[in-house]
């Protein structure tokens, strides 16, 4: 327990500037779990399945019959009535209940299977839509940028200070980040859809411009240990090992005799009576290779269940090492992006005509090529780490 809040707390802190903002992730996600129309459908059917699973644990039902015989000349005639119930040791010993209880346990870990999912692509859209809020901003000041460059290289040339080349450069890097810019709106525009719909058709909104600490991830074996007993896949698959014995008992259960019993009343016009019957059922025919099937397919799950535990391990670890190397990335990257800016010293530079207008834009292409790969870093790191961490959601 003590390691699982650790890891939880690693996670809230890897994320404090993205949930720092009035509309964050945890509400968009807790939004879209309560909405999504596909989650909706399977409580709905799960709900259902479990119910068709609680059908079979019952006693079967009694049976009653009543009889009438007449005829002047027959000597049994008059009225007959009886009860009868049958009784199988697979219900009265709670065998057939107990294998019920597991397929539902299953049918919920299916559910949170597929929730997680569901939720995963939701957290990754919306570390999608993150970045393209900031790369939006980022984009947008060099549009201001440049806009301004416009009006001060168009002053220059009429003052033929400088050549229509000059002039004709700075329109183009004008116009390329506005259509760079229009771009990413068209991005962002396609993400937000995406939400919109997994949010069952209510508009989503994230305005979060920015991916902040990068927080040290905890040693593999604390994480690892969490991430397997939480892991809903290797849940499954340990309860449906459970799953696969009680049938094998239930299977076994089955060779004992069935009973039943009846209560039986007659009466004439001279004459009343009654009878208590004991009748058995030697199952000596039926369900002859049950126990066997039972048997086979539990050793075929358990082979499974050994060879998902293995791919999982493997699977994390993989996964784990890959969110250690852009955790690094991304730090590293972030910092030499802002200890490294000239793009103060370039406008002053321009604006006093110690550099041309094509070493400018060079330079602050340079500058934003570097912070765009920043973003993306930071962006790769937060996609892993919701992966690796998918089983917190």
């Amino acid at each position: 327990m003590i390691k699982r809040y650790f890891i939880l707390a690693i996670l809230l802190t890897s994320i404090t500037g993205v949930w720092s903002e009035t509309n964050n992730i945890e509400s968009v996600l807790s939004e879209i779990e309560t909405n999504n129309l596909t989650l909706k459908t399977l409580r709905e059917e799960h709900n259902a399945q479990k119910l068709s699973n609680k059908s079979d644990i019952a006693l079967s039902n009694p049976e009653i019959e009543f009889n009438y015989i007449w005829g002047a000349d027959n000597p049994t005639r008059g009225k007959g009535f009886a009860v009868s119930q049958e009784f199988d040791f697979q219900t009265i010993l709670g065998y057939k209940s107990s294998v019920a209880r597991t397929q539902n346990t299953l049918i919920d870990i299916i559910y949170k299977r597929e929730r997680i999912n569901l939720l995963l692509e939701a957290k990754t859209l919306c570390y999608d839509l993150i970045y393209y809020n900031a790369l939006f901003k980022e984009v947008n000041e060099r549009l201001s940028l440049a806009e301004k460059n416009v009006s001060l290289f168009k002053m220059r040339f009429d003052n033929g200070d400088v050549s229509i080349l000059e002039y004709n450069k700075a329109k183009l890097e004008y116009a390329l980040s506005k259509g760079e810019l229009a771009n990413i709106e068209a991005e962002r525009e396609e993400i937000l859809s995406q939400l919109t719909i997994l949010n069952g058709g209510k508009e989503v909104i994230l305005n979060v411009e920015q991916f902040d600490i990068i927080a040290p991830l905890p040693l593999f074996d604390v994480w690892y240990s969490e991430a397997e007993a939480l892991n809903p896949v290797l849940e499954y698959a340990r309860n449906e090992m459970e799953l696969s014995e009680k049938e094998i008992k239930l299977n076994r259960s089955a060779w004992a005799p069935k009973l039943s019993a009846e209560y039986s009343r007659e009466w004439g016009e001279d004459s009343k009576n009654n009878g208590f019957k004991i009748g058995m059922s030697i199952p000596l025919w039926a369900d002859i290779y049950k126990v066997k099937s039972a048997k086979a397919n539990a050793s075929a799950i358990e082979s499974r269940k050994n060879e998902l535990e293995i791919n999982f391990y493997y699977q994390i670890k993989n996964d784990y090492e890959k969110s250690i190397i852009l955790q690094k990335s991304a730090a590293e990257t972030k910092a030499a992006v802002e200890q490294l800016s000239n793009l103060k010293y370039l406008d002053k530079a321009l604006d006093s005509g110690e550099i041309t207008m094509l070493d400018y834009i060079i330079e602050v292409d340079m500058y934003y090529d570097a912070r765009i790969m920043a973003l993306d870093a930071e962006k790769a790191y937060y996609i892993s780490l919701a992966k690796l961490s998918s089983y917190t959601l």
